[in-house]
């Protein structure tokens, strides 16, 4: 469909179709971004590693607490941003139909 124009009768097609397309493939890479930026793979993956190599028992004890107090923030923050992503597509999804029910609303009651 790339290299047949764009009418009125073809774009919900393409909001759909290759529209839609885009827009999960943008979301999928905003989720790598999000899982990247804050390093949770790699902070999960060391999580039982004692922090500054203090490998006595305080150290340990110290080290456990704050990595789950970390983790907790960093799931709470993974997850909002996650979210945004996730409303961004459903947004996608649901702007076609809304702006033209407000387009048929508008017009009769233009003429009504």
């Amino acid at each position: 469909m790339n290299n047949q124009p764009l009418s009125i009768l073809t774009f919900p097609i393409w909001w759909y179709g290759e529209g839609l397309n885009l827009a999960w493939l943008h979301c999928k890479s905003k989720y790598r971004i999000v899982l990247r930026s804050t390093g949770l793979i790699i902070f999960i993956k060391n999580i039982s590693q004692p922090l500054y190599g203090d490998t006595t028992r305080q150290g340990r004890i110290i080290s456990i607490f704050i990595r789950v107090v970390l983790l907790f923030f960093l799931l709470l923050w993974s997850g909002l941003r996650v979210a945004f992503v996730f409303l961004q597509f459903l947004l996608h999804l649901l702007i076609l139909p809304l702006a033209i029910v407000m387009l048929i609303y508008q017009l009769f009651s233009i003429f009504g």
